[in-house]
């Protein structure tokens, strides 16, 4: 049986991942009480056996924590969980499903009719340039719009809920009245859009340094670069699948990804 979760599975539900479990009992919680967000269960008799996660956009939605738990796989139930949860997107107006998995997840995504579109690099163990540019200011709500724009632009997604809600200490790039770049320290492990190198290294920098590390498109040549000059060590943070209508989707803008597997 699959159904919505509630507050009495959290227990039972956070111990259905290979991670930190009290860190995915916090994100469930959030997900419960967040309107924009679901969570379906997978019960057998009494035993929760897996979990899936979305949040849902205006018309996309990222498909987050997925898992069975390892003595019920190969039983055909996180095929069945996928296609219950891209269902309800689709029900809610969310046409295109965007995930982000390890490669060795591949086979199985491919055949739930996800395409690949990129790749993402986690950096970590380097050293960081100190911040500098007075352009760097605190969000104020005159410039929310321009990022949230900016956000669009990057994503093809328009996410104005989800960050909004992680507004909180949120820093922007305002140059002679323009607004060039964002940062959202609070959203998973920290958002940086910018529309140039520039900008977005500038705002890694306030990033940084509270950070183990940091999430980019591999796609993104600048951000990749210069943290591999500063002797930041790459590895995989998981591949980037597409399920329904492609967005235009620039990775070019995005300096720090929020999420990696």
């Amino acid at each position: 049986m699959i159904r919505p979760l509630t507050t009495q599975d959290l227990p039972a539900a956070a111990q259905l991942t290979a991670g930190d479990r009290t860190a995915l009992l916090g994100h469930l919680r959030w997900q419960l009480h967040t309107p924009y967000a679901s969570t379906f269960i997978v019960q057998q008799d009494t035993a929760l056996v897996g979990v899936a996660c979305c949040i849902k956009h205006t018309s996309s939605a990222h498909i987050g924590h997925v898992f069975i738990h390892p003595a019920h796989r190969r039983k055909g139930l996180g095929s069945v969980l996928v296609q219950h949860l891209s269902a309800h997107c689709e029900g809610n107006g969310c046409t295109t499903q965007i995930t982000q998995i390890p490669e060795t997840d591949l086979g199985f995504w491919k055949a739930m009719t996800f395409t690949q579109q990129s790749n993402f690099v986690r950096y970590s163990g380097g050293l960081h340039i100190d911040a500098s540019r007075d352009e760097v200011l605190l969000l104020e709500p005159q410039h929310t719009l321009a990022l949230l724009r900016l956000d669009e632009r990057a994503t093809g997604e328009d996410r104005r809920a989800l960050l909004l809600e992680h507004r909180f200490v949120a820093h922007t790039y305002v140059e002679q009245g323009l607004v060039r770049g964002g940062l959202w320290p609070l959203l998973g492990h920290g958002l940086v859009l910018a529309d140039s190198a520039a900008v977005g290294l500038e705002l890694q920098r306030w990033l940084l340094p509270h950070q183990q590390h940091i999430v980019v498109p591999e796609a993104n040549a600048a951000a990749c670069a210069h943290l591999l000059e500063r002797n930041y060590t790459p590895t995989s943070a998981g591949v980037r699948l597409v399920r329904g209508p492609l967005l235009p989707y620039r990775p070019e803008l995005i300096y720090a990804w929020p999420w990696g597997v």
